[in-house]
Formats: structure tokens, C-alpha cells, sequence
């Protein structure tokens, strides 16, 4: 993908995650302040919860996206390229009987639905479909380095959202030290999805 293009993305993810910080920085003040808002001490664990889900939906939205403006960015050099379709055919499909032929260009157009099917915030998932994209994120730094704890927060959300976890052993600093994890993940997904045009 172009590289204002994987920017765009992430960029608009970076803001959003910020802003997310931002909140979550205001919720541990309004919790810890010498006057404490009563409305945050009774609620915190809701709070805490929100804010992970949260955290997670919007990673899988960046990944998504990104995952999605790649995959049409590709589509795109392929359509460009005035393959024919019955070429490329006869040498990836063994046995190609002739009602799968037509005279025309190859078109490999994907869906959002294709891309929304195959991803997740789990970095394995996200791994699997990049390789199916051709993108290998086990390349970047930024994406092993922080895989794991990526693997342990998308786990702690869906055991929120599915079996009704507390989340009692998370806290808003940990909230914030995930965001500062989720960053440098985000931007090598950007880096391994980036070409020159």
C-alpha cells in the first residue's frame, strides 16, 4: 500500500487511541483525587472493562482496515495489469475443465466481509490473514515484540465479554501501559503493508 494511505490509517487509529488515554488518564484522577468521585469508586471495575473492550475493538478496526485498504490496493495492480484470467488459471489450477475459462482480465477483488471474517485483534488470527495478503508481520520487530501481551489482552476481553470475567486484576495503569504496547504493534503492521507505489 502507498504510503500516505497505510499513514492515513494509522494516523486516524494513533488519534483515537490518544484520545482514549485521555480518558482513561481523567477516570484514575477522578478515582484517586483527594476527593473522589463517587460515581468512578463504585464503578470501577465497569469502567476498567469498557475501557479494555474498547482498547481491543479498536485494534481490531485499525487491523481491519489497513487489512482491507491493502487488500484493494493489490486488487487494483492486479485489475491494472490486464492479466488474462484463463492464464493465470491453467497455471494455479490443475486440471481446469473449460466452463471455468472465460476470455477476460483477471479480477481478484476482495470484501470487507472476506477481510472482517478473517480477522481478529488476536495476533495469530492477524498473522494468518496478513500471510494470506503476502504481508509477513513476523518480520517486524514491533509486531513479535509485543505480540504476546497483545495475545493476553485480547484473552482478558474475551473472557470479559464471553465469560463474564471482572477483571479485577487489571487497572487503569495497566490500561494505559497497553496503549503504550498497542502503538509500536500498530505502526509495523503500517511498515509491513507499506510499498512504493
Amino acid at each position: 500500500m502507498t504510503q500516505s494511505a497505510s499513514s492515513e490509517i494509522y494516523y486516524r487509529y494513533e488519534i483515537l487511541f490518544f484520545s482514549l488515554k485521555e480518558v482513561i488518564i481523567t477516570s484514575q484522577k477522578r478515582v484517586i483525587d483527594e476527593n473522589p468521585d463517587e460515581l468512578f469508586i463504585d464503578n470501577v471495575n465497569f469502567f476498567v472493562k469498557s475501557y479494555l473492550i474498547s482498547i481491543c475493538s479498536y485494534l481490531e478496526a485499525y487491523l481491519q482496515d489497513i487489512a482491507f485498504k491493502y487488500s484493494q490496493e493489490v486488487s487494483s495492480r492486479i485489475a491494472s495489469a490486464n492479466i488474462p484470467h484463463n492464464f493465470v488459471h491453467w497455471r494455479i489450477t490443475p486440471g481446469l475443465k473449460d466452463k471455468q475459462l472465460k476470455y477476460a482480465d483477471i479480477e481478484l477483488s476482495v470484501s470487507k466481509k472476506d477481510i472482517s471474517d478473517n480477522i481478529s485483534a488476536n495476533p495469530h488470527k492477524t498473522l494468518k490473514l496478513f500471510q494470506l495478503l503476502g504481508v509477513d508481520l513476523s518480520k517486524k520487530d514491533g509486531f513479535e515484540a509485543n505480540k504476546d501481551l497483545i495475545t493476553t489482552v485480547v484473552t482478558k476481553r474475551n473472557n470479559i465479554v464471553h465469560h463474564n470475567d471482572r477483571a479485577a486484576d487489571v487497572s487503569f495503569g495497566d490500561l494505559l501501559s497497553y496503549i503504550e504496547v498497542i502503538i509500536p504493534y500498530m505502526k509495523a503492521v503500517k511498515e509491513a503493508t507499506f510499498y512504493d507505489a
